[in-house]
């Protein structure tokens, strides 16, 4: 690492680590901490497709930017042509003349691509941000795609896909995505065996070009900036939108299978392991169904903390596990909901009766009102701690404007569940936690 580039990364790290915590974290009875107002997210157009997001703080000379574009690995097109691993490959030149420049600039850029959205973010010090915005420009723009690369990524695909067979949590989701949804439903097909990724760098960087000018974008910016910089930058990194997205660019959802048509149990025998691995499912709750919030509380007492019923039963009072909890895969859609645990296999039988009755109590009797306080406060703490940050507050933003959510939803929603009485709570969990919607998927020793 150049000297320049060990300063500028050590000058950032200094700076990050340099921002004022919360009150309760670093404010003393003799030292008052000043408090200071949470910085909010503000919205404007930037063109016809595109949205820009300013979260403004000055306390750290430090600029985040966040692109999304609106498709992901859930979108039929962006599979289809390969816009998904073109976006994640653009940085990737033969010369490796790009990522040198960020690391020159100590500003590595991100590329992710989720269900939904496609995201490249990068942090620098404000000084350099014009610098940063131009590689940005032409990370966006290169089209000269490492051949070498896409070859390890071909051969990676394979590999990885082969290796996930032998992982029993992996087989356990995919069972569970098999039991609830049709074959070309994408929450089942990331389950499924991949198709072997397009290796034709013209065709991917022309899937990447239509990528990044789909209507429905997003510029975020959160740091050292005024709105009057920030509108200025955000008008000149990306090419102009299409008028009209291509076809099947949305992901495709299924109704998931009636829960009178699915198995009560499922068993996957396989090899060299020494445990077995419960997982007690069904279909979980959008985050738009006005009963989710209830699940906020009922889900905490289950299975959100050290002292939860599951890690109770299971770990604490019996020893079987040194883990169990939930897992819910849902977000703006359903997806799988179950609870999870493992022990070793001479185990299992007693275990497995002490996760079905501890499922078989809860519909039973509910929770108590000690378990729904306990479960407000951390709903409600629990947002305190992704506020710390003005990248903390641009990231929600971000998530909710790509969701088509309004500004404030999570805070709201954890509000919301705050607010539950116990009776709202406990009507919720005689509906939802029936141990009849639910299949017992383990996977186990041959």
């Amino acid at each position: 690492m150049r000297p320049r580039t060990l300063l500028r990364s050590t000058l950032l790290a200094a700076l990050i680590a340099a921002l004022p915590l919360p009150l309760a974290a670093s404010g003393t009875a003799s030292t008052p901490t000043e408090v200071r107002p949470t910085p909010t997210a503000v919205r404007w157009s930037v063109d016809a497709g595109t949205t820009g997001l300013l979260v403004e703080d000055h306390r750290a000379p430090l600029v985040t930017v966040q692109l999304r574009f609106p498709a992901g690995t859930w979108s039929p097109w962006a599979e289809q042509s390969g816009a998904d691993l073109a976006f994640r490959i653009q940085s990737r030149d033969p010369t490796g003349t790009l990522r040198q420049r960020a690391d020159r600039l100590a500003a590595p850029i991100g590329l992710s691509v989720a269900p939904r959205w496609s995201t490249l973010s990068v942090t620098c010090l404000k000084e350099d941000l014009p610098a940063v915005l131009q590689l940005v420009r032409d990370v966006l723009a290169n089209r000269d795609f490492d051949r070498a690369e896409l070859a390890r990524r071909r051969q990676a695909t394979d590999l990885e896909w082969k290796a996930s067979l032998k992982q029993p949590r992996f087989m356990g989701l995919q069972a569970g995505a098999r039991m609830l949804y049709g074959p070309d439903d994408p929450r089942r097909k990331a389950y499924e065996a991949p198709d072997d990724p397009l290796s034709d760098p013209v065709k991917l960087a022309t899937a990447r070009d239509t990528l990044v000018r789909l209507p429905g974008r997003s510029i975020g910016f959160a740091g050292a900036l005024t709105a009057d910089e920030a509108q200025q930058f955000a008008a000149t990194i990306l090419p102009p939108p299409l008028t009209e997205a291509p076809a099947g660019r949305a992901p495709a959802l299924t109704a998931p299978q009636a829960p009178g048509s699915r198995p009560r149990e499922i068993d996957l025998p396989m090899a060299r392991l020494t445990q077995v691995y419960f997982g007690y499912g069904r279909e979980g709750l959008s985050l738009l169904d006005p009963a989710e919030p209830a699940s906020v509380i009922a889900d905490h007492a289950l299975g959100g903390h050290f002292n939860s019923r599951l890690m109770t039963t299971l770990r604490q009072e019996g020893g079987d596990t040194y883990g169990a909890g939930v897992v819910d895969l849902g977000g703006i859609d359903p997806g799988l909901y179950a609870l999870a645990t493992f022990t070793r296999t001479g185990n299992a039988a007693a275990v497995e009766t002490k996760l079905r009755d501890v499922l078989a109590r809860l519909h039973r009797d509910g929770v108590t009102d000690e378990e729904r306080a306990l479960a407000a406060g951390n709903a409600v703490g629990s947002r305190a701690a992704l506020r710390e940050t003005p990248q903390q507050v641009l990231y929600t933003a971000m998530d909710e404007h790509s969701l088509d959510l309004p500004n404030g939803f999570f805070d709201a929603r954890a509000a919301r569940a705050a607010a539950l009485t116990l009776e709202q709570v406990n009507d919720f969990v005689r509906r939802f936690y029936d141990p009849a919607g639910f299949t017992m998927i383990r996977a186990r020793p041959e």
